[in-house]
């Protein structure tokens, strides 16, 4: 009986030792196709930006011009509905859909500042991007070169066109100022200076993007915390610009009677209009004040 216990335990541990091999060689195999995987997928990172994805981008482009169309005509669109599901007067729901070029307006400046956000959130990784190829060892327009493939969009979209504007002749301090007026986005003018102060005295330049990396980090850390505190604000001066309109329509449904006056005489028409105006005129003054503190990010 004990002989026949200490033969099974040598098997039973051959087998164990069987199994701890087998599990290593699998490993070892799936480690190798990883690796060959992520050198094959990293061989086919693009190096450059081809010609055919260079865009130019350009906030007074004819293109802008016609979304801003679009969103006016939906503006009126939307304005003329709920003008007449409030009022049910077809005189008064043709007045307000004239509202619809101030509701147009703000859908495009929203279109506008949700992509200056987005480019903004995007520029520590632009930074961070470049410094890292410049430790490489590389040139300023190679870091440009090697880092904007590896971009987000729409910020590659922005790089990509301060390269077309260095392969025609223009510096990279050139490219870099004038695509920052054009778009708008106001965190390259940072940008701008570490790259002037590069031609001027040769400094490390990867050493200036790390502290500015950090900079832009705790900028936008206090962005956030800035946005968060005045999201009240904001939430609340929305709401009561409906309020009014929504009690007109609670009042034409509960009490059609009592809320004629204000639909079928002239005061009440200028009264729904004086009313309106200064929705507006208090969204408007809410806004200035707003981007007062916060600045871009309103």
């Amino acid at each position: 009986m004990g002989g026949g216990g200490v033969q099974a335990g040598r098997n039973s541990g051959r087998k164990g030792g069987l199994a701890v091999h087998y599990l290593l060689k699998w490993l070892a195999v799936a480690t190798g196709f990883m690796a060959v995987f992520l050198a094959v997928w990293q061989g086919r990172r693009p190096r450059s930006v081809p010609l055919d994805e260079e865009w130019k981008v350009r906030l007074g482009s004819p293109g802008d011009r016609k979304s801003l169309l679009v969103y006016i005509l939906v503006g009126m669109a939307v304005c003329f509905l709920g003008a007449y599901g409030v009022t049910g007067r077809l005189h008064l729901a043709v007045l307000g859909s004239l509202g619809g070029i101030y509701v147009g307006r703000m859908m495009e400046q929203g279109r506008h500042n949700r992509r200056k956000a987005l480019l903004r959130s995007q520029y520590a990784q632009v930074v961070g991007s470049l410094m890292a190829a410049l430790q490489g060892g590389l040139s300023p327009h190679q870091a440009l070169e090697d880092a904007v493939p590896s971009m987000p969009r729409p910020a590659r979209d922005v790089f990509a066109e301060v390269l077309r504007r260095t392969r025609t002749g223009s510096t990279y301090v050139e490219a870099v100022k004038s695509v920052a007026e054009e778009t708008g986005w106001r965190d390259l003018d940072s940008l701008v200076v570490a790259l002037r102060i590069y031609s001027r005295t040769g400094c490390n330049l990867a050493e200036v993007f790390k502290y500015l990396q950090e900079t832009v980090i705790e900028r936008d850390s206090d962005r956030r915390y800035v946005e968060a505190v005045t999201a009240e604000t904001r939430i609340t001066a929305r709401l009561l610009s409906f309020l009014p309109f929504f009690l007109m329509g609670v009042s034409r449904v509960l009490a059609p009677e009592f809320v004629s006056p204000l639909f079928d005489t002239l005061g009440g028409n200028i009264v729904i209009v004086v009313a309106a105006v200064m929705v507006i005129v208090g969204n408007f003054v809410t806004s200035v004040m707003v981007k007062a503190v916060v600045g871009d990010a309103a």
